[in-house]
């Protein structure tokens, strides 16, 4: 290959990172063998791996450079069978003939906590990024979670989002669609994730808005490995299946085979750690991933057991590969098993899943309120003794897309056998990148400690908005010793703020913090 050719590709490549990087995000370049830029998948102390899709059945080079020299591996291009347009609408929307291969290359024989750089070599054109291996358990670490970016093309074509006023505010006249379009807030919000160099980023369900369509699937690799943005390319990446990941779309719906072909396109983009399934299916669906002192617990909440009952959090959906989540269900017997584990392995124990416990919006008023969706997250309250027995730190999830934090209390049992009073922080993380909320009329969450929508009053000068309001954003968690030297979780409700001018026009960008801070003590 001519040197000017590398060179150019290289260029390219680091383009891309570094107008991602420093908030400059293009929307015309792109590496044209790559379908999907390079991403990180299922983290561990010695490995890596690396996945990538291409248009053409050519197996690429993965090159990691090593104290000890570079390693490279050659990729096996897959037939991605998964990756392909909704079969059910096509006198609506004629299927795309399109072909992509899945390359997905595992590095091992790592050293924990250490970054290399790596480059993937797909024909003519080279792929640089870095990657950084799990750190030790006694290392600090910052972890992301978010939920609800709900990616489809038609986001930077619709007008902004719905932004219900919250109670007493004061908004120029006609201000009733939020600032920006739901495409642009969900870069900002991926780019200022990347500015605070995260370990690792989760995406707690409703990835896309619609799971069978593969142009939202697209349109949300551009945003994590693509012409928008490559953070995934930098930073493992790990979520969790919501609700609109089992949706197929127009024709396919909620029906079990919709379901199975929509959730099918989330398991061929991600890789977990192995959960032990009895049935293949349920394989990557929930998993636990040890990162460094903390352990995340992964459950899958798409479907119930019982049938549009209170254990059911989709009415709509039934006979779908969904694994059950209610007591004697494998998935719960896993649960119960991995809980102890992870509680004596980690300081401290993270779960997560969709569908929220405790919550003020739409999905999670009780099945007979005038407003029940039939999706209802209150379902996942079966979990609740499990999860405060075994002391667990807080739970991540999203689906009601508020900025919220509940609480639930109870008493958790120690290994000596004596209980003592315990509480869970829940969080809905829901603001990565759809609607912006507000609470659901004649329902009330008692556990609620802090809603965005309600106790960050917006501050409004003329057309310009000063502070306060609910915006975009992510959770971050830092883990590390104080300054005492014990170990603390440090939970930062962050926000990216619009900067407006005096015409109401968005000039900038901050990154901001809701007044609701939680910091708390290892176990």
């Amino acid at each position: 290959m001519p040197r000017s050719l590398v060179l150019r590709c290289v260029s390219l490549a680091s383009l891309v990172w570094a107008c991602s990087f420093f908030g400059v995000l293009p929307t015309g370049v792109f590496a044209s063998e790559f379908e999907v830029l390079p991403y990180l998948q299922n983290p561990a102390a010695d490995a890596m791996t690396v996945v990538w899709f291409t248009a053409k059945e050519l197996p690429g080079t993965l090159e990691v450079a090593t104290p000890d020299g570079p390693v490279r591996l050659t990729s096996q291009p897959e037939l991605a069978e998964t990756l392909q347009d909704n079969p059910w609408k096509p006198e609506f929307e004629p299927a795309r003939e399109r072909t992509l291969y899945r390359h997905r290359v595992r590095v091992t024989g790592l050293t924990p906590g250490t970054r290399y750089g790596y480059k993937v070599s797909q024909q003519e054109e080279i792929f640089e990024g870095a990657l950084q291996t799990t750190p030790a358990a006694n290392s600090p670490v910052r972890l992301i979670f978010y939920s609800d970016s709900e990616t489809e093309p038609e986001s930077s074509t619709t007008p902004p989002v719905d932004w219900p006023a919250p109670p007493g505010a004061k908004r120029p006249e006609g201000r009733t669609r939020y600032l920006v379009d739901q495409t642009e807030g969900y870069r900002r919000n991926l780019a200022e994730i990347e500015r605070r160099e995260p370990h690792l980023v989760s995406i707690v369900g409703d990835l896309v808005e619609t799971g069978g369509e593969q142009r939202d699937w697209d349109e949300f690799w551009r945003h994590n490995a693509g012409e928008y943005g490559r953070l995934a390319s930098r930073v493992p990446l790990i979520a969790a299946l919501g609700n609109h990941e089992n949706y197929a779309g127009a024709g396919g719906g909620y029906t079990a085979k919709g379901a199975n072909f929509a959730t099918a396109k989330y398991l061929t983009y991600f890789e977990f750690p192995n959960n032990g399934a009895e049935r293949r299916e349920h394989v990557g669906r929930y998993y636990r991933l040890d990162y460094g002192p903390v352990t995340v617990l992964c459950l899958d909440s798409s479907d119930g057991g019982k049938h549009q009952t209170e254990q059911d959090t989709n009415f709509n959906l039934s006979g779908s590969l969904a694994p059950d989540y209610n007591p004697g269900s494998e998935q719960y017997q896993w649960l119960e098993r991995e809980l102890p584990a992870a509680r004596k392995r980690s300081r401290f124990v993270f779960v997560q899943f969709h569908h929220t416990m405790f919550g003020s919006g739409p999905h999670s008023v009780p099945l007979g309120h005038k407003n029940f969706s039939g999706q209802s997250g209150r379902a996942m309250r079966v979990l609740l003794p499990l999860l405060l027995k075994h002391g667990v730190d807080a739970v991540f999830s999203g689906h009601d897309e508020l900025w919220e934090r509940s609480e639930a209390s109870g008493e958790r049992l120690l290994p000596d056998g004596s209980k003592r009073p315990h509480t869970i922080h829940f969080y809905d993380v829901g603001a990565g990148g759809d609607g912006l909320r507000g609470p659901m009329e004649g329902h009330e969450n008692p556990g609620r400690k802090f809603l965005a929508h309600q106790d960050a009053p917006e501050v409004w000068e003329g057309l310009r908005l000063v502070s306060g309001g609910k915006h975009y954003g992510h959770l971050e968690v830092n883990v590390a010793p104080g300054e005492d030297g014990r170990w603390r979780a440090e939970l930062l409700p962050v926000y990216v703020f619009p900067v407006t001018d005096s015409e109401g026009r968005v000039t900038g960008w901050e990154r901001r913090q809701y007044d609701d801070v939680v910091i708390l003590p290892a176990q």
